[in-house]
């Protein structure tokens, strides 16, 4: 069985995250080749940072597939 990481931008998309989860654990030809779909906000807070979480569950799924949207993530300011 296969494992999906389901990602976009945290603070846009969240509706379309969990429809796309919805489809692919409802439907009958795709529930059977994909076990587990993962969404970031489905796990607990918990005492690891969330960029060791994200990374560490992104290498444990086969598929990565990315919700795109108007905005694309955050950029790191320097100094």
């Amino acid at each position: 069985m296969l494992r999906v990481f389901i990602s976009s931008v945290q603070k846009e998309l969240a509706s379309e995250r969990r429809a796309v989860k919805d489809f692919i654990r409802n439907d009958p030809l795709l529930s059977k080749f994909i076990g587990d779909v993962f969404l970031f906000e489905d796990i607990p807070a918990c005492d690891r940072k969330p960029d060791d979480i994200y990374l560490a569950e992104v290498e444990a799924r086969d598929i990565y597939l990315a919700i795109l949207g108007n905005q694309y993530g955050w950029k790191k300011r320097g100094r």
